[in-house]
């Protein structure tokens, strides 16, 4: 069954943030739960913390659904940087999401395009992300020939006094606009 895209609006913001909490902790607590993973979920995944993304107005949310179910998504910040990002109007892909038993279905790359399509109407001249080293999946997934995206270094991410590393990734979209 083919999923619909859409852009999120407010009343998404619960399945957003149980779906952000469920693909977050199959990733990065595979060895079970501890108190920075659990306050980092409560922070940044709650109805709140979501709604408060959704209104702004630099920030968009493309959804999945499949049957009306919401399976993924792609969070998106327009004038996000980043050092590692060179001049011009770029836009963070903050998180693509997909509930894993949906993954090899096209989902992901449908909404990576969707993304595309959107940072490319903001202006944007670069989509860029950045991916924790542990995550092969999502480190592959980019990696794939003909996703465009460039590895461009090492950067840190920390949450409740605790870094990780993550690869700083980059797509030039001004070569998208001209395909």
């Amino acid at each position: 069954m083919q999923a619909e895209l859409r852009l999120a609006t407010p009343d998404d913001a619960t399945c957003i943030g149980v779906l952000a909490t469920q693909v977050f902790l199959d990733t990065y607590a595979p060895d079970g739960i501890r108190p920075a993973l659990a306050a980092e979920v409560l922070e940044h995944f709650s109805t709140a913390a979501v709604a408060q993304l959704l209104a702004r107005p630099a920030t968009a949310f493309i959804v999945a659904e499949v049957a009306g179910h919401l399976v993924g998504f792609v969070q998106l910040t327009r004038g996000a940087t980043h050092n590692a990002i060179g001049p011009g109007s770029p836009v963070e892909l903050d998180r693509l999401y997909v509930l894993s038993r949906f993954n090899g279905r096209g989902i992901g790359t449908g909404l990576l395009q969707r993304a595309r399509e959107w940072s490319m109407a903001q202006g944007a001249v670069t989509l860029w992300l950045t991916a924790w080293v542990g995550n092969q999946h999502a480190l592959a997934y980019y990696a794939r020939r003909g996703s465009g995206f460039e590895d461009v270094g090492a950067t840190t991410y920390t949450f409740q006094d605790e870094a990780f590393e993550n690869r700083v990734l980059v797509l030039s979209l001004a070569h998208e606009s001209r395909r």
